[in-house]
């Protein structure tokens, strides 16, 4: 086959348009018909055969009963974190970062960035408290400042020294996207359109800036499947800048999964040190850099908002399988890693193991609520 060929095959992948049934698979359908999310957008792909299906079901707004579509814009919550690591990596690519060099070479203003590396930031070794300290610093519940942000975070101590411990936190994405934004010399949304979203023909993907959107999914909570479905607000878009902020659709996920596996994004080299274990976090999961990783096994990054949930798995027969919902369930209704399975078996090459669901539980974490409020007030205060 010739070069011209080939790309001409690539391009085509790239943007011929997702096969979507007319009617969407069950376990599609039975996911939202058993009142866990009110809408599901799924889509499966791979490099040799591009997006192969594209399915959707329930509504992206209860109240006006608009249905989910497979083009509906939804917020993928720390799936973003993938894409930040990849044009943080384009950057280390083109020589203009160093992953080991201190974070303070890049933003001068964070005190205590000489002590961490770009590479400890991009794998949760930074030592600045998030999840396991109740996010001190970055919330979620409201808008924030950059100059803000680095008031709070100098005001920070360190939890433990650079290196040493992994803690999944957001403030590190914020920060990836501010050397992104620093050393390309654009805002990090229009740096992410030029070099992520554009080559990889992610049509319905953007980076949330504050722009208005009616065509995006109204997000819903609630903590039984027995409850009623409460709307509430997803994050200040100012609070999830490079670690939560993209808006995109499964087939856009699926498209970036192609890019980034055929070379459009990355040399392969550096798509190897991205997705390659860099800190273990327990039995055989690891983190890499804007992954988890599980030899072998998956490669993954799941993303949750209070009002979404949403995961972006890579099998080991190269298929591809995004779900994303416009909604959470703090019950133990729903294992997304089974249900991926699922997908990859009814769509994959080479079927995994199903195994058994474990559907996680928040219920310990979060009593009944009513108002958004209460919910606010159990996520963010002690």
């Amino acid at each position: 086959m010739s070069g011209k060929s080939l790309l001409v095959l690539i391009a085509v992948a790239l943007v011929a348009p997702a096969m979507t049934p007319a009617t969407p698979a069950p376990i599609v359908r039975n996911t939202v018909e058993a009142q866990i999310y009110p809408g599901l957008s799924v889509a499966v792909g791979s490099v040799a055969k591009g997006v192969i299906t594209a399915q959707a079901s329930g509504y992206a707004d209860i109240a006006t009963k608009t249905p989910m579509t497979p083009d509906t814009p939804l917020h993928v919550a720390s799936v973003s974190k993938s894409i930040t690591a990849t044009a943080l990596m384009q950057l280390v690519q083109a020589g203009k970062v160093s992953l080991d060099a201190p974070v303070s070479v890049y933003l001068p203003n964070f005190v205590n960035g000489s002590k961490i590396s770009v590479r400890q930031i991009l794998d949760h070794t930074s030592g600045i408290p998030g999840h396991g300290h109740k996010d001190p610093i970055i919330h979620g519940d409201g808008a924030i400042t950059t100059d803000e942000v680095f008031r709070k975070l100098n005001a920070t101590p360190l939890f433990a020294a650079p290196g040493t411990t992994f803690e999944y936190a957001n403030e590190n994405y914020y920060l990836a996207a501010m050397i992104v934004q620093k050393v390309a010399g654009e805002p990090f949304a229009t740096y992410l359109q030029n070099h992520i979203f554009g080559p990889a023909h992610m049509t319905h993907s953007y980076s949330s800036d504050g722009r208005k959107d009616s065509n995006v999914a109204l997000g819903y909570v609630h903590r039984m499947k027995s409850d009623p479905f409460l709307r509430c607000p997803s994050p200040h878009w100012s609070n999830v800048l490079g670690g939560g902020g993209v808006i995109t659709t499964p087939s856009d996920i699926v498209r970036f999964d192609i890019a980034l596996y055929n070379g459009t994004l990355l040399d392969k080299r550096y798509l190897n040190e991205m997705t390659s274990p860099a800190v273990r976090i327990s039995g055989n999961v690891s983190y890499g850099l804007g992954w988890f990783v599980q030899p072998g096994v998956l490669l993954w990054h799941g993303g949750d908002f209070t009002t979404a949930s949403a995961i972006n798995a890579i099998f080991p027969d190269g298929t591809f399988v995004v779900a994303i919902a416009n909604g959470a369930d703090l019950a133990p209704d729903f294992d997304r890693f089974y249900f991926a399975r699922q997908l990859q078996n009814a769509y994959g090459s080479v079927p995994v193991a199903l195994g058994t669901p474990h559907p996680p539980s928040m219920l310990d974490t979060f009593g009944p609520f009513t108002r958004c409020d209460e919910l606010f007030d159990m996520l963010f205060k002690d």
